[in-house]
């Protein structure tokens, strides 16, 4: 089994909540991945700028943060295209790994938004910050930033935060250091859809 450690960065309305499509109130702009092995050693990596349909200039504090101009994005694919090419390169045997459990959500969202087949479901993740934090505090309430880990393990800082190549990159070394007991058992379910019936519901029973 591989572990697909992806981040995604997104854009919303540039006039802020004034005009927001409620269906799509981010949009995702570039998808960037690392796969690992069961040795948790990178044997592959991702990377796909977007080209927005929806919001057509980026958010100025946005802007920012991220490291992609709007003229950069002119060259992207559809977000269709992209994430059927990234889903076909994160293969058959894999779990997804994320900081945190929102680019899952607004992946889906993006998603549904395009009418795409919804992943399948249970979908089991790695929530790392959550798995970091657990090491760092005992109690699971610490909530920090993937800039935090990477001091912490002392991990060279040799490209920019905030591109999602740069980011998953990043993540990935974080995991490889972390070296968490029974990492296999410290999944979580995503929650975007929520069962609608009894037989639908999971019980997982972790220590």
């Amino acid at each position: 089994m591989n572990y697909i450690v992806f981040d995604l960065e997104w854009n919303q309305n540039p006039d802020g909540r004034k005009h927001p499509d409620s269906r799509l109130p981010f949009e995702i702009i570039e998808i960037g991945a690392v796969k690992l092995n069961e040795k948790r050693e990178i044997i592959d990596t991702f990377q796909c700028l977007i080209k927005p349909k929806v919001y057509h200039w980026i958010h100025d504090s946005i802007h920012e943060v991220i490291h992609v101009d709007y003229k950069d994005l002119m060259d992207g694919v559809s977000f269709e295209q992209a994430t059927r090419e990234f889903l076909e390169w994160c293969g058959k045997d894999y779990i997804f790994c994320t900081w945190g459990p929102m680019d899952l959500t607004e992946l889906q969202t993006n998603m549904a938004f395009y009418y795409m087949d919804k992943l399948p479901r249970p979908l089991k993740f790695l929530n790392l910050q959550q798995i970091y934090a657990n090491m760092v505090d005992p109690t699971g309430s610490t909530v920090s930033k993937l800039e935090k880990a990477v001091a912490d393990f002392n991990i060279p800082e040799d490209e920019p935060f905030h591109s999602a190549v740069n980011d998953a990159r990043y993540t990935a070394l974080v995991l490889k250091e972390m070296h968490p007991r029974n990492l296999k058992d410290l999944y979580s379910f995503d929650l975007y859809i929520h069962p609608t019936k009894k037989e639908e519901e999971i019980v997982a029973i972790h220590n």
